[in-house]
């Protein structure tokens, strides 16, 4: 038997307020144990079922906010049961959501096709045996590769070669060398 919210409201009373066990409200109330178990954890949504938003109606308004405010758990607010009741939108939606599972057509609505046009090969500029000793101590202090590459206005494969060849104990000549041809350095 489906509850009404007036019987969640109680059950809940007698739970939260009169501190009864769940044996004691299934005395009292007559409801299913395995009801009254999920309500007092907050996970009873089946009065809803026929109220459930389609899932193609979800709006980028809703999605953003369910996105915003779930939080894993349980008993707070924001769980995805909370969530669904609250907008009406099922749990196993809300946690599609929450965990970038679900798409619509509001929600990702599909890219206009763009004509890509042909990239031109970039040159960069040659390296020196400078930019080899910056790239090898900004990567001791733990900077990312493609900050080196930013830092030294190259690309991030050419900063990447360049220091898994240091790491194999090439010789500067020899990286110089085999990454200003590689990558096409004027």
């Amino acid at each position: 038997m489906t509850l009404s919210i007036t019987d969640i409201q109680h059950i809940n009373a007698l739970a939260h307020k009169h501190f009864k066990n769940n044996e004691e409200i299934v005395a009292e109330t007559g409801h299913a144990l395995t009801n009254i178990d999920a309500v007092i954890r907050g996970v009873y949504v089946d009065d809803l079922a026929d109220q459930w938003k389609d899932d193609a109606d979800i709006t980028l308004a809703e999605y953003n906010a369910i996105r915003s405010r779930y939080k894993p758990g349980k008993l707070h607010r924001d769980t995805e049961f909370m969530i669904a009741r609250d907008m009406l939108i099922r749990p196993e939606t809300v946690l599609a959501i929450a965990h970038s599972r679900f798409s619509n057509a509001h929600t990702h609505p599909m890219p206009k096709a763009v004509k890509a046009k042909p990239e031109k090969p970039q040159t960069m500029r040659r390296l020196s045996s400078a930019d080899l000793d910056e790239a090898h101590k900004l990567e001791r202090f733990g900077w990312p590769v493609a900050e080196i590459a930013g830092r030294l206005e190259i690309p991030v494969e050419a900063a990447a070669q360049a220091l898994r060849l240091m790491r194999n104990r090439w010789g500067y000549p020899d990286i110089l060398e085999d990454v200003n041809t590689r990558y096409g350095a004027k």
